[in-house]
């Protein structure tokens, strides 16, 4: 059987025998990357494999993914999908919470930092190599029904999708209905209500543009 990759243009047809070999080079960087690691980040990385796999029941993937100590997940329903892509690592103290329809994915070498909080009450979808920094809040819920005088009911619940390379600084807050380009950073301490365009710097509570972005590093 054909499978399918992605260009950045145009999906590729791939035959068994290329995505094999690609399969096989991926292995082989990422034995690179591992063997130059300080032992203590190896053991890290093992011992976090080993808390995935003893935990892979929780997960509608299959990919090997290193998860911290202390992690929380819980999903509430048989409808509820919790999607990692090769290399995730998701840190320390952190709170994955995904509703009864709820879809959190996470892409390919994204990584999460310590105590972050993620909640996907209808949708949140986070793409590949992004750098999610410590004690940041990304939810798509406000969890209660609220009334307002002037509106009636307001909206309590909205997906969110943020592009792949976005960097979000610590103690962010991005809320429900919010798209987030690729390439974009989010600093420090910002609170997103509004959509970020891709390759946009922007910081503040509520968060607005500073810049345009070039290239950032991991």
């Amino acid at each position: 059987m054909m499978k399918t990759a992605m260009s950045d243009d145009f999906p590729v047809q791939m035959n068994p025998e290329a995505q094999g070999l690609a399969e096989t080079e991926g292995l082989r960087h990422f034995w690179r990357k591992f063997m130059g690691l300080r032992w203590e980040d190896k053991w890290y990385i093992l011992f976090g494999t080993l808390r995935y796999l003893l935990r892979a029941r929780y997960f509608d993937s299959h990919e090997l993914i290193v998860l911290g100590k202390g992690v929380s997940i819980k999903k509430y329903g048989k409808g509820a999908r919790l999607i990692a892509g090769r290399g995730v690592r998701i840190s320390p103290g952190c709170v994955l919470r995904v509703g009864p329809t709820g879809t959190l994915s996470l892409g390919a070498r994204t990584v999460v930092g310590p105590n972050t909080r993620i909640m996907a009450a209808t949708e949140v979808r986070i793409g590949a190599r992004c750098m999610i920094s410590w004690n940041c809040s990304i939810f798509d819920s406000i969890g209660h029904r609220l009334w307002l005088e002037e509106t009636g009911e307001a909206e309590i619940e909205a997906p969110i999708t943020i592009g792949d390379d976005v960097w979000i600084g610590p103690y962010s807050i991005i809320m429900k209905g919010v798209t987030i380009g690729s390439n974009s950073v989010i600093g420090a301490g910002s609170v997103v209500r509004r959509d970020v365009p891709p390759n946009t710097l922007v910081y503040g509570n509520p968060a607005r543009p500073a810049g345009r972005v070039a290239r950032w590093e991991r």
